[in-house]
């Protein structure tokens, strides 16, 4: 754990990051323009990223259409072996 964090223990004990999402802004075809279309009516990507304490981007999963919800985008990118998981055994 970084020192900056040791006055937080042990609620952040193991954290390895920070974890957002956002929408991206895309042009795509008029055939898949419907599942790219967002909640807010404009056509965009759900992304999600992730970062170190070093603010350093450790994970960014792109391409999952706007309309996805954020669950479905996790899900996505928790089972991409690309993605930083907690060391194993500590959470299960």
């Amino acid at each position: 754990m970084p020192h900056k964090l040791t006055k937080y223990t042990p609620f952040f004990d193991y954290c390895i990051g920070a974890l957002d999402g956002t929408h991206i802004q895309v042009i795509v075809k008029a055939a898949e323009r419907e599942a790219y279309t967002n909640r807010h009516g404009y056509t965009s990507q759900n992304v999600v990223a992730t970062c170190d304490f070093d603010m350093r981007f450790t994970y960014v999963g792109s391409g999952t259409e706007g309309s996805a919800h954020d669950m479905r985008v996790l899900k996505m990118a928790w089972e991409d072996p690309n993605f930083p998981h907690p060391p194993p055994g500590l959470f299960n």
